[in-house]
């Protein structure tokens, strides 16, 4: 089964780095599906799936990544340095600072 709603989208900046190349940081919108897999069993109310519930996660993910930066975090020539402040977190009002190192000796805080 796969979902797509017009309100299921995002907007992001982000960069790609590789060995001898690194992109300027831009940003995309960013639309969403969902590709649902899962056994044909049927449910007492006649349903396999609540297709609200499923909206419902959807947008909430969308939300949370929307005007955020997705950052490479396995690239292989990156270094990144999280420093974290006693109590950081993404849900609180102090932030913690992600330093990223590039090949070509860029530096980005963020």
């Amino acid at each position: 089964v796969h979902v797509s709603k017009e309100d299921f989208k995002f907007h992001a900046a982000h960069f790609v780095a590789f060995e001898g190349y690194r992109e300027r940081l831009h940003g995309h919108n960013y639309k969403v599906g969902v590709r649902l897999l899962g056994s044909r069993k049927v449910a007492s109310d006649g349903y396999v799936v609540d297709f609200g519930d499923i909206k419902k996660v959807t947008r909430a993910v969308c939300k949370e990544l929307n005007e955020h930066f997705l950052c490479p975090m396995q690239s292989n020539v990156l270094k990144i340095v999280v420093s974290d402040t006693e109590g950081s977190n993404h849900k609180s009002n102090k932030k913690a600072s992600v330093t990223l190192t590039c090949e070509d000796g860029s530096t980005f805080v963020f």
